[in-house]
């Protein structure tokens, strides 16, 4: 039987693991597995439908311009109608999108197809980070968040290393693989639908768009957020564009598929390894943007060195292993340094958030395919654009430091005299 919907039972609740195991299974199945897997198969989609490399990195990047407007309208339209009904509307949507990219015939038909899944997939995470604070206690929160992220990285590592080498061949080529992962999100619907337990009666008002655009001049007031949301504009783009790129990169120089389809999995797994130590790193300095402007360093040097690796097998798995080594440190940092921003009221949080998701996703949308149009002049030549995002990144973070006595925007007038949420 499942557990009632009253939080104090659910964060003392067995149940809560169950919950927890669906949300990094989520995390697989719709973001990490599909992402990644598309960017391994993009030199057989090419083939298929003659695309050339611009064509690809806007294939690449279209999937994140809807995630600039949905982003931010996320949180309020879960708030509204409640995880259960979004994630099973999301996890169906998500699935019946992506696997029409699986019918696409030409360029547009494609474009279009991902252009739709883009609309639905930056919503999930945020359900994800809502369900994993409804189910945990502020004491576990910190490793639920772990293992969500794990789902994510697991994913990403994995349809990295196997969506083209392995379930391509097996299935019958690209076409049938994004349908297969989109069944498998439709699934992941039913599944939700069945193990979420029944959602709470209150409900919000509704949406007020009026409320919502003077909630999103209120947070871009915060210097601190628009530092925070500059950096990961570079970094965003930056992994972005790499993980889209290099496996035609490497096809293009002359590697066979299973040589180039591992350059990926190195850069999500030397992620994967760094995310806790780099993160307790930021608890022990009690600086975090310290830390994270050490990983834009990072990601701009792995970046740089591609640059100049040519076809040299170790260097280029040095480049990735260093490029991706902090991306998923930089991106829970990212997270927590919003939700501390100073004199932010706790009610704008997920104002806040979304405003970062926004900027996030606008950099996801727009350096992938610059780029990729500087492959024009060469083929390692887009290296040196994201290495310079990454070197921006950094030195936006290193050049702000928190005033005393920072004097906070004015609150919108419907937080005045209201006690901020808890």
């Amino acid at each position: 039987m499942l557990p009632t919907a009253d939080r104090h039972d659910r964060q003392h609740s067995p149940y809560r693991w169950v919950i927890l195991a669906m949300v990094s299974l989520s995390g697989f199945i719709t973001m990490g597995f599909p992402t990644a897997g598309l960017s391994a198969m993009f030199s057989e989609i090419a083939a298929s439908l003659d695309l050339d490399l611009i064509e690809i990195g806007i294939i690449w990047g279209v999937g994140m311009v809807m995630g600039i407007f949905t982003s931010f309208l996320g949180g309020a339209f879960i708030d509204v109608f409640g995880t259960k009904r979004t994630l099973v509307c999301l996890c169906l949507a998500a699935g019946a999108s992506g696997a029409l990219r699986g019918l696409a015939v030409d360029f547009w038909s494609l474009f279009l197809f991902s252009f739709l899944f883009g609309m639905v997939q930056p919503i999930l995470p945020m359900n994800f980070i809502k369900l994993n604070r409804e189910w945990f206690s502020s004491r576990q929160l910190g490793f639920a968040a772990g293992v969500m992220s794990l789902g994510f990285a697991t994913g990403a590592m994995l349809g990295s290393r196997f969506s083209a080498t392995v379930l391509s061949p097996l299935l019958g080529g690209w076409r049938a693989v994004l349908i297969f992962l989109g069944l498998c999100s439709v699934m992941l619907a039913i599944v939700w639908a069945i193990v979420h337990p029944p959602t709470e009666g209150q409900r919000t008002k509704g949406l007020d768009l009026q409320q919502m655009l003077s909630n999103a001049r209120y947070v871009a007031r915060f210097r601190e957020l628009r530092v925070i949301a500059l950096a990961v504009f570079g970094v965003v783009g930056l992994m972005q564009g790499m993980v889209g790129y290099v496996p035609t990169y490497l096809r293009a120089i002359g590697w066979q598929a299973v040589d180039a389809d591992t350059a990926i999995p190195v850069f999500f797994l030397a992620s994967l390894i760094g995310v806790v130590p780099l993160a307790h790193l930021s608890d022990r300095l009690g600086n975090r943007r310290q830390v994270m402007a050490f990983g834009t360093a990072m990601m701009a040097l792995g970046a740089l060195l591609m640059f100049f690796a040519a076809d040299r097998f170790w260097i280029v798995m040095l480049a990735m292993a260093i490029g991706g080594c902090c991306f998923d440190s930089f991106m829970a940092l990212m997270g927590a340094s919003i939700t501390e921003v100073e004199g932010l009221e706790v009610a704008m949080v997920g104002s806040a958030l979304g405003f970062g998701g926004m900027l996030q996703n606008m950099g996801g949308s727009l350096l992938p395919p610059l780029g990729n149009t500087l492959s024009a002049f060469g083929l390692n030549a887009p290296f040196l654009l994201w290495a310079g995002a990454g070197l921006c990144a950094t030195v936006v973070l290193l050049s702000y430091s928190r005033r005393k006595a920072y004097p906070s925007p004015r609150p919108p007038r419907h937080l005045d005299g209201e006690h901020p949420a808890s």
